[in-house]
């Protein structure tokens, strides 16, 4: 939401429940968005990222989509019993990655 109300370059969403009912927003995006998902996560379904991912298409914004499939919901949430060191350390990689080009 604040990618879309701010004038961000980029923005990032870990693990975004509920991204889908306000996927509607995507044509207001200011920058480029990074997603990240759980393959593990039985709160976000594929159908919900089905529908995110196909509303940035629709709106021709600029993004990257990671689905990590062996991490569940939260997987960077070391409070968590589904935080998972590895996906938190690849998808971190990542982030930065995105964050320089931006």
């Amino acid at each position: 939401m604040a990618n879309a109300v701010l004038p961000l370059k980029a923005a990032i969403s870990y693990y975004g429940g509920g991204t889908d009912t306000i996927a509607d927003k995507a044509k207001d995006l200011h920058g480029r968005h990074l997603f990240f998902w759980g393959g593990l996560d039985k709160h976000i379904k594929s159908e919900n990222i089905h529908t995110v991912i196909s509303a940035m298409e629709a709106a021709e914004k600029d993004y990257i989509n990671v689905k990590i499939s062996y991490a569940d919901h939260a997987f960077a949430c070391d409070d968590r019993p589904s935080y998972n060191e590895t996906a938190t350390k690849e998808a971190w990689a990542l982030t930065l990655a995105f964050l320089g080009e931006s």
